[in-house]
């Protein structure tokens, strides 16, 4: 499997840019999948600029439904069709953060009444989807872990009103290979944790190979990042690339506790897993 990080959080390479967000071109097994698309058009401009086709792939996964992760969505080089678009029905209502005791937008900068090409090649899901042989879409992920609490200051709206998201949209890619489970994630916002563990009750008795994520953990506490750490070498993961909203202190963390294990990975960087 091939990974090219299109946007991630930091860049060094000369020639791409970087920003607040995520995008994955995963290849596998003759398979093309887009994972998220970033906040704007610089997914696009490093896809060109690393000698990648967007307009080959197969389809595209949205991981939640924030502006960094769905946002260059619009700009997506579609010819004609989208390829199929999997999202939660949750991701396109209107999120918000709370910031100084006011509520800030930071749901998706687009509708879908004004990209009736996106809306039509939508694939609506709350349950697990195999999409092709090999690759599967976990979401609706459940909170069993006692330290990963949902993330404070995030609001939905729904009919009720604005009340706490407990981001029930967030969709995991987990990808089979001969050597285990390959997990991506976009923000880990129900915990990274959490999540692994529901990989686990979905494929028992199946190893986690490796984990490619951002993991929502730049303001979390040191008892939980050493939690969070404790828990993935006791699972036995042997890949953890930590991206975009995993946070310095944590990443850091991970590579000393981790060792060869973590794989810190930039804007620009190729994984072959």
């Amino acid at each position: 499997m091939k990974v090219s990080i299109l946007t991630n959080d930091i860049v060094t390479k000369r020639g791409l840019k970087a920003e607040h967000g995520l995008s994955l071109f995963i290849e596998h097994d003759g398979k093309k999948i887009l994972f998220d698309t970033g906040q704007s058009s610089v997914y696009l401009r490093n896809a060109a600029a690393m000698g990648i086709d967007l307009k080959s792939a197969d389809c595209i996964v949205l991981s939640h439904g924030h502006y960094d992760h769905c946002g260059g969505l619009v700009h997506f080089p579609a010819t004609g069709e989208y390829p199929p678009i999997f999202a939660h029905p949750q991701a396109f209502r209107k999120r918000c953060k709370l910031h100084r005791h006011e509520y800030v937008d930071i749901g998706i900068p687009w509708t879908l009444a004004g990209h009736p090409g996106i809306e039509k090649s939508l694939v609506y899901n709350r349950k697990a989807l195999n999409p092709f042989p090999g690759v599967h879409i976990l979401t609706e992920i459940p909170r069993t872990t006692e330290f990963e609490d949902a993330p404070k200051g995030f609001f939905i709206d729904k009919p009720e009103g604005i009340v706490p998201d407990v981001f029930s949209d967030e969709q995991m890619l987990v990808v089979e290979t001969d050597e285990g489970l390959t997990v991506f994630l976009g923000c880990s916002h129900p915990g990274v944790i959490n999540c692994l563990k529901h990989v686990m009750k979905c494929f028992p008795g199946r190893s986690i190979h490796a984990l490619v994520a951002g993991m929502h953990l730049g303001t979390a506490t040191p008892l939980r990042i050493e939690m969070t750490i404790g828990h993935m070498a006791a699972i036995k993961i042997q890949k953890v690339v930590p991206l975009h909203c995993t946070g310095i202190t944590a990443i850091c963390e991970m590579k000393h506790c981790l060792k060869e294990r973590c794989f810190v990975q930039f804007t620009g960087d190729i994984l072959h897993i």
